[in-house]
């Protein structure tokens, strides 16, 4: 379940809707809350694996560790994207 993203996450929200996703919380197994991704990544799913995001096959998300390992991850998608522009 993805519960709404916290104060302060606000530059991962921006990154993220760049991308046609959206962020927030998602609980983990343990109870405590876990940053998430909820979208249509398939394009750039290697992308946030090599950052270490899991894809919850239950919750259809990818959670990452902490909120500035997901904004490098997406900053990196779309620094990738705008370098392959033509």
């Amino acid at each position: 379940m993805l519960l709404p993203p916290p104060s302060g996450s606000e530059r991962a929200q921006a990154l993220a809707a760049k991308l046609g996703c959206a962020v927030g919380h998602c609980p983990s197994p343990s109870g405590h809350l876990q940053p998430a991704l909820l979208g249509s990544p398939t394009s750039f799913a290697a992308t946030l694996a090599e950052f270490g995001a899991r894809f919850d096959d239950q919750e259809k998300l990818y959670l990452f560790a902490n909120w500035p390992t997901m904004e490098a991850a997406l900053q990196h998608v779309i620094d990738q994207r705008r370098a392959a522009a033509p």
